[in-house]
C-alpha cells in the first residue's frame, strides 16, 4: 500500500483514540478511481477523468441544469435576460463569490464580470495571451462553433456580462452549463502571466468550487481540502481523496475493506457481490450517452457505404450488451438514447444478417474480406465499462466475413492524437451528454467541425445534416426543433458512418454509511452534499 494511504488510515484507525481523530475520520472521504487526470481544466479535453476530478469539485459556472426540467437554472449567474433577436445575453453574477486560496494563490477580490470575459475570451480569441497555452485546443468549444458563434464578451460593470452572438442559438444557455464552461480566475492568470508561468493555469488550479486542490501525485492520488467560503455552504468534508486506482478488481477489494468509501466506474460482472453485500450500495442513473463504432469514412474501405452497412449487419450488438454490460443497459438504435427529447422512436437497427452482410461486401469487391486496426480507449469509460471484451466480440463477428480485426488499446493522449490526425480505421468510442440538448451529442459526434476537434471519429460530414442541426438552433418552436434533430438522425442513420451499440446506466458504489453522493444525469460526479454517517 502507498506510504500515504498508509499514514492516512492509520490516522483513521486510530479515530477510537481522541474526539479529533474521529472527527477526522468522519469528514474523509476517499473516492477509489480509474485513471489519471490529463489537466486540470476540463476546456482542454473531453477525458472523463479530468471531467471527474475537477468540473464539480474545483470550479462552478454560471448555470446548471435542473435534473427535472432540463431547463438552465442560476448558478454564478442569478439572472439572465436574452435581447429580442437573439444576439444577446446579459448575466448578473452572484455577488461575494470568492476563489480558492491556495498555497500559489491568494485571492484579492472575489469574483467579477472580469473574470467571465477572461475565461470566454481564452476560447475564441487567439491573440488572447492564454488562447495557445496548453495546446490551444478546446475540443468541446471547438466542436460546437463556439469561436464562430461568440463574436464578443463584455464586462458592463463588476456584476453584469454580455456575450454577443453572430447568429441565434437555441442551445447557447445549456452549452453554459456542461463540465466544459468552468470559470478561471483573471486575477490569478494575471499574476502567472507575471511571474512568467501561464502553464500553471491549468495545471495549479484555482476556482470557485466546493474544493480545492491540495495535493496531487500523478498516477497515485489527488487530495482536496474544504473550500471554506464556498458560495452554497461549506461542504461537511473537509477533506477529500482520489485515489487513482486503474484496476477495477483493486478498486473493489478496497471498497469491500473499507479503503475506500467510494468506488468509480463498478465493472458490470462486480454487481452482483456489490448487492450482496452488507456494508455496500449501488447507485444507478440512466445515462444520458451511446457507445459506438466509429468508421473513418475518408479511408478506403469504410468510404463504401456497402461496407459501413455490411458491418453493421455482422455485429451482434446484443451479444455486447449481455456480454459487457450484463444487460445493464439498453441497446442503441439511433445516437440519441429514448431519453433525450429528441430521440427518433421510428429508428430500429438491422437485426444481424450475414448473408445480406457477405452479400454487400461481394458487391463492394471485398469478398475474401480485408484486414482491419480497431483502436480500444484503455480503462473504463461511462458509456463502455470494458472497450477490450467489446472488441473482442466485434473482432470474432467480423472473421466470420474473413475480415481480420486487429485490436490496439490506446491511452486517452495517444488515441486523441490519432484522431486529430485521422489515422484511425475504426475506433470505439462514444460521447456522454453534457446538456440535455439532442445538439451536444449530435454535433460532437457528428458535424463537419467535430472533425478538427477530434470527437468525429468517423470524419463524416454531410451539407444536409449540417443544415439540420443549423435549423434546430435557429428554430424557437420546440416541435419544430425536434423535426430538424429527427432528420438529421435519420441522415445518419442512412449513412451509418457510426454504429451504435448500448446505452448503458451510470454506476456507483460506496459504502453504506456514505450519504448524498449524487450521480449528475449529464456526467460528473459531485461531492458537495457527501457526508459519512
Amino acid at each position: 500500500m502507498r506510504l500515504w494511504l498508509w499514514s492516512l488510515l492509520a490516522t483513521l484507525l486510530l479515530a477510537g483514540c481522541d474526539g479529533g481523530n474521529r472527527q477526522l475520520a468522519q469528514e474523509s472521504l476517499l473516492y477509489c478511481v480509474e485513471g489519471t487526470p490529463l489537466t486540470f481544466n476540463p476546456q482542454l479535453v473531453t477525458s472523463t477523468e479530468t471531467l471527474d476530478a475537477t468540473a464539480h469539485q474545483l470550479y462552478d459556472r454560471l448555470l446548471d441544469i435542473d435534473p427535472d426540467s432540463q431547463q438552465p437554472i442560476p448558478a454564478l449567474a442569478t439572472e439572465w435576460e436574452r435581447s429580442d433577436d437573439g444576439l444577446r445575453y446579459r448575466f448578473t453574477l452572484r455577488p461575494g463569490v470568492t476563489f480558492h486560496d491556495t498555497d500559489w494563490f491568494s485571492p484579492g477580490r472575489p469574483l467579477t464580470a472580469d473574470d467571465v470575459v477572461f475565461t470566454f475570451s481564452r476560447l475564441i480569441d487567439s491573440d488572447h495571451p492564454y488562447h495557445a497555452i496548453s495546446g490551444g485546443r478546446y475540443p468541446f468549444f471547438d466542436s460546437i462553433g463556439w469561436p464562430a458563434l461568440v463574436s464578443e464578451i463584455q464586462a458592463l460593470n463588476e456584476h453584469q456580462v454580455e456575450f454577443v452572438l453572430t447568429r441565434p442559438n437555441a442551445s447557447f444557455l445549456t452549452n453554459l452549463a456542461t463540465d466544459y464552461a468552468v470559470i478561471l480566475s483573471a486575477e490569478y492568470g494575471a499574476q502567472l502571466l507575471a511571474t512568467g508561468h501561464p502553464e500553471r493555469l491549468d495545471q495549479q488550479p484555482v476556482g470557485t468550487g466546493p474544493f480545492l486542490l491540495n495535493l496531487y501525485r500523478p498516477d497515485e492520488f489527488i487530495r482536496y481540502h474544504r473550500h471554506p467560503g464556498y458560495w452554497r455552504g461549506s461542504t461537511r468534508l473537509a477533506q477529500l481523496v482520489f485515489d487513482i486506482t486503474p484496476k477495477s478488481s483493486k478498486r473493489l477489494a478496497k471498497l469491500l475493506t473499507g479503503e475506500c468509501d467510494v468506488m468509480a466506474h463498478p465493472a458490470t460482472s462486480q454487481l452482483s457481490v456489490i448487492k450482496q453485500h452488507s456494508e455496500l450500495a449501488l447507485s444507478q442513473a440512466t445515462g444520458m450517452n451511446v457507445a459506438i463504432l466509429a468508421l473513418n469514412t475518408q479511408k478506403a474501405p469504410f468510404d463504401d457505404l456497402r461496407v459501413r452497412k455490411a458491418l453493421s449487419l455482422a455485429l451482434n450488438r446484443t451479444d455486447v450488451l449481455q456480454a459487457v454490460y450484463f444487460d445493464i443497459g439498453s441497446l442503441a438504435e439511433s445516437l440519441l438514447p429514448p431519453v433525450s427529447w429528441g430521440h427518433d422512436p421510428n429508428l430500429l437497427m438491422p437485426l444481424p444478417d450475414q448473408t445480406r452482410a457477405l452479400w454487400l461486401l461481394e458487391q463492394a469487391g471485398l469478398s475474401d474480406g480485408f484486414d482491419m486496426t480497431l483502436l480500444i480507449p484503455s480503462g473504463a469509460r461511462t458509456y463502455n465499462p470494458d472497450g477490450l471484451k467489446t472488441g473482442q466480440l466485434i473482432q470474432r463477428r467480423l472473421a466470420t466475413l474473413g475480415i481480420r480485426v486487429k485490436l490496439l488499446g490506446l491511452e486517452e493522449q495517444i488515441l486523441r492524437r490519432k484522431l486529430l490526425a485521422g489515422e484511425q480505421e475504426a475506433v470505439l468510442t462514444g460521447w456522454s451528454a453534457d446538456t440535455p440538448d439532442p445538439d451536444n451529442m449530435l454535433r460532437n459526434l457528428l458535424s463537419c467541425q467535430a472533425i478538427a476537434a477530434g470527437t468525429n471519429a468517423s470524419r463524416w460530414c454531410h451539407p444536409l445534416f449540417e443544415q439540420q442541426l443549423g435549423l434546430a438552433l435557429t428554430e424557437p418552436q420546440l416541435e419544430r426543433r425536434i423535426g430538424h434533430y429527427q432528420l438529421a438522425q435519420q441522415l445518419a442513420y442512412q449513412d451509418m458512418p457510426m454504429i451504435p451499440l448500448v446505452h448503458s446506466q451510470r454506476l456507483q458504489a460506496h459504502r453504506k454509511q456514505v450519504k448524498g453522493l449524487r450521480l449528475l444525469p449529464y456526467g460528473g460526479v459531485a461531492f458537495h452534499q457527501a457526508y459519512k454517517e
